[in-house]
């Protein structure tokens, strides 16, 4: 019995020396989760560039939160992403011990069992109230990249802000709007999805404020959710 215990006491030792080593070698540290990227993109301004685009959406099953991933690395992620479908998929969650400047410390490997489900199905509306922020962005698509003379296309876009989602909106047009620059501007806006194909409208419904201002707010754009 007195070897059983010591044997028992020397192994709890040597496990803890053993994690004590990996640590001290900034071994990383993985986790196998269920993850889900979302049928609709949020717009985003990645560090080190003034240019905005569009960013996948993402939850796992060790956090609910949806987020973006423009600032996640991510590998094997080479599916053809559609808007309009869920994608549901096992990946390695790596807590990176000595992760790259300027992004997330967690990074994400796709391991396999994909799944691809229509969610969007019917047409909808829904009025929404904007603020349109006084100066253009540059913007360039990314589901679907759209091309010009071989290269992708950017856009002088509205940068807007929903103040009751907390969501930022980059968009090439609204509908019946003409955007005066120096003048920020409180919308009524008709958004208008379509199923099949996925595609996104935006209907101007009325003008609700005009004030001439510069502002500098939402420049960077950081953990918007829908």
């Amino acid at each position: 019995m007195y070897l059983f215990l010591c044997l028992t006491f020397l192994c709890v030792c040597l496990s803890g020396c053993f994690n004590w080593l990996e640590e001290k070698e900034g071994k990383d540290k993985v986790k196998l989760v269920d993850m889900t990227i979302y049928p609709e993109t949020w717009q985003v301004n990645p560090v080190l560039t003034d240019i905005w685009t569009d960013a996948l959406v993402c939850s796992e099953s060790d956090d609910k939160q949806k987020r973006d991933l423009s600032h996640t690395i991510t590998e094997g992620f080479d599916f053809d992403y559609e808007r309009g479908y869920e994608y549901s998929f096992k990946a390695n969650k790596v807590w990176m011990s000595n992760p790259p400047a300027d992004v997330s410390n967690i990074k994400y490997e796709f391991v396999g069992s994909l799944t691809k489900k229509r969610v969007v199905v019917e047409n909808s509306e829904e009025e929404i109230e904007l603020l349109v922020l006084s100066e253009l962005v540059e913007y360039c698509p990314r589901f679907p990249v759209e091309y010009e003379n071989e290269r992708p296309k950017y856009y002088d876009a509205l940068l807007c802000f929903d103040e009751n989602t907390k969501r930022t909106y980059v968009l090439k047009e609204i509908e019946g709007f003409n955007h005066e620059s120096g003048h920020e501007y409180t919308l009524s806006v008709k958004k208008m999805i379509q199923a099949q194909p996925y595609s996104e409208r935006y209907v101007l419904l009325d003008i609700k404020d005009k004030q001439e201002k510069t502002s500098e707010r939402f420049r960077r754009n950081v953990s918007i959710t829908p």
